[in-house]
């Protein structure tokens, strides 16, 4: 449980590791590159290694950049301000002169991340009274730089949004939502309210216009999942912030504002409110915007089943900024802790015993969002427990077109069926039941429509169970034109990155060796689950495979999946499945 000391002490040591670096380490993970920045870091840049031929310049450098120095200001000024370290507070406000003094914040012809980023790193830091006026006013002049720089790319993308209707009756609505333009846009707000610029509500309409659709579109089913939804609401939530009191209600009333609440916690691992399960492109670590987000909103509007999903936060992986809020914001709220069992997390249809590091919990893909970040693996299941994700998924997208991108994007990237070697390529699942009857929970999904025309499937359905808090059971249901059994079936089930695997008596088994009690056993009736298919796919980070064809004629293909100690050995009787006394039905 996070607390006032546990806070304080994570941001002491983070600061005190940032007071000895000469350089900003960078790691640019998603391609493997780590630059070091001289400090104090007085402009963005375009590095010219080599990521590829073809892809160097147009990297998102300034953005991972931006990322890191955040962090360190944020860490040093806090420090540097509630726990009076006067060394912290001259690192931050060389820092921040520094930032303020950028001849550009923006690497892209549009209002984005850097921008974004920069802008709210120096609102952050412009009231502190420890800050000399001469920095405070060198903050000023990079705002109205901020401002004049992002207004006229501003108008040129959402200059005729004036209304949330304006946004939901345009030509393709979605093409105004995405993250980077908001997240840009919210930047230069913030600093042209600080500066009381006349843009400043021309900025302010249009963000209105923009989260206001957003959050109407996701009766829809809109989102870009749990990692790149909250981005946009951290950054909204600041914007919120800095509003009167009185202008905040569209947002924060608004009827689906708590989906982004639910997706952050119900899609969680057993025992970790940060490790949300990866599933397309969501990054637990290396993203946790969605808690910061969540703190600030609980700033703003406090809510109990917010203030039991913080409270379970490991302060050691959550970003500067949610530790700055946390500090303040341990409220006298009472927590309330909200019912486990078969959960609509929106993306994603999540069975789970419970809450706590020895429950278990299975996510199932479910999302026909257009975005780009939502991958094309509807059915796909992850299965957690002991504080991680055993049974997984990718999780991320690998920008290059390298085979790390074939990984985590193509054929074998998921553990929906591959049908006669094709494996999903469009958005279309039907979701056909959710329920909890008296302890079994179980999700069907009609994958029929995500998969390419060419195959002329009949239908393809994939239920899902959990049971006695430790057996998942997935069976799929596929058959081609006229009722004929499929080419063929394939499957791919990925472990956690970190996990060994064995195979014997046709059951592979996960086990990771911080959860020895947890290992999860893998078989199918219908699959011949034999050691040489187990193996590090080319372009995994470490994640290994279990790769099999499965009986494409058998009416049902069947896979138990067994937290803990082995169980029975199944039984498949065509749509039916016994395994001990529990027996399973499919229609």
């Amino acid at each position: 449980m996070i607390d006032t000391a546990a806070i304080e002490a994570e941001i002491r040591r983070r600061a005190d590791w940032h007071l000895k670096q000469t350089h900003l380490f960078v790691d640019y993970y998603r391609v493997r590159r780590r630059l070091a920045y001289p400090l104090p870091v007085r402009a963005f840049h375009i590095s010219e290694i080599k990521v590829r031929r073809d892809y160097s310049r147009d990297y998102p450098w300034a953005t991972w950049m931006t990322w890191a120095l955040e962090e360190r200001i944020a860490c040093l000024s806090f420090a540097g301000h509630s726990l009076d370290n006067a060394a912290c507070r001259e690192a931050a406000a060389r820092d921040v002169e520094a930032l303020a003094s950028w001849p550009a914040y923006r690497q892209y012809d549009k209002p984005d991340l850097s921008l974004g980023h920069a802008a709210r790193t120096l609102y952050a830091n412009v009231r502190y009274k420890w800050l000399d006026d001469r920095v405070r006013s060198k903050i000023k002049e990079a705002f109205a730089r901020i401002v004049a720089d992002a207004l006229p790319f501003s108008d040129k993308l959402h200059g005729a949004f004036k209304t949330k209707e304006d946004v939901l009756n345009s030509e393709k609505p979605v093409a105004a939502l995405h993250n980077i333009p908001i997240i840009g846009t919210i930047g230069a707000a913030l600093a042209a309210r600080e500066i009381g610029h006349e843009a400043m509500d021309v900025f302010d309409t249009r963000l209105f216009a923009l989260l206001g659709a957003l959050l109407d579109m996701r009766k829809s089913g809109f989102t870009e999942g749990v990692a790149y939804d909250d981005y946009v609401l951290d950054f909204a939530a600041d914007w919120l912030g800095a509003l009167p009191e009185d202008r905040r209600a569209p947002i924060l009333e608004h009827p689906r504002l708590k989906d982004f609440l639910e997706q952050s916690y119900m899609l969680a691992a057993p025992g970790d409110a940060v490790e949300v399960v990866e599933m397309s492109d969501v990054e637990p670590r290396e993203m946790p915007f969605h808690l910061s987000a969540q703190a600030k909103l609980q700033m703003l509007k406090k809510d109990r089943v917010r203030a039991w999903h913080l409270s379970r936060c490991d302060p050691t992986k959550l970003r500067a900024e949610a530790l700055v809020t946390l500090r303040y914001e341990l409220s006298p709220v009472e927590p309330l802790v909200p019912p486990a069992g078969a959960l609509d997390a929106h993306y994603a249809l999540v069975l789970r015993s419970g809450w706590e590091a020895n429950d278990v919990a299975v996510a199932v893909s479910a999302s026909n969002s257009p975005m780009g970040h939502m991958h094309c693996d509807a059915g796909s299941i992850a299965l957690g427990s002991r504080g991680m994700w055993l049974i997984a998924d990718p999780g991320y997208q690998q920008y290059m077109n390298t085979r790390e991108r074939e990984f985590t994007l193509g054929v074998k990237a998921h553990n929906a069926p591959v049908i006669g070697g094709k494996a999903q390529d469009r958005k279309g699942v039907k979701r056909l039941g959710l329920e909890d009857r008296n302890g079994v929970l179980r999700a069907e999904l009609d994958l029929t429509a995500c998969y390419p025309p060419e195959l002329k499937l009949e239908a393809v359905k994939r239920a899902v169970w959990l049971v006695d808090k430790r057996i998942a059971i997935v069976a799929d249901r596929v058959r081609g034109e006229g009722g004929k059994p499929a080419e063929a079936l394939d499957y791919y089930w990925h472990g956690h990155a970190a996990a060994a695997w064995w195979v014997q008596d046709r059951w592979a088994r996960v086990y990771h060796p911080e959860a020895p009690d947890a290992a999860v056993w893998v078989a199918s009736p219908q699959a011949r689950i034999q050691e040489e298919g187990v193996d590090r796919l080319p372009g995994s980070r470490g994640q290994m495979t279990l790769s099999t064809p499965a009986d494409p004629n058998a009416p049902t293909v069947w896979w138990i999946f067994a937290v803990g100690a082995k169980p029975l050995e199944p039984k498949a009787e065509g749509g039916r499945l016994r395994l001990g006394d529990w027996v399973f039905e499919i229609d």
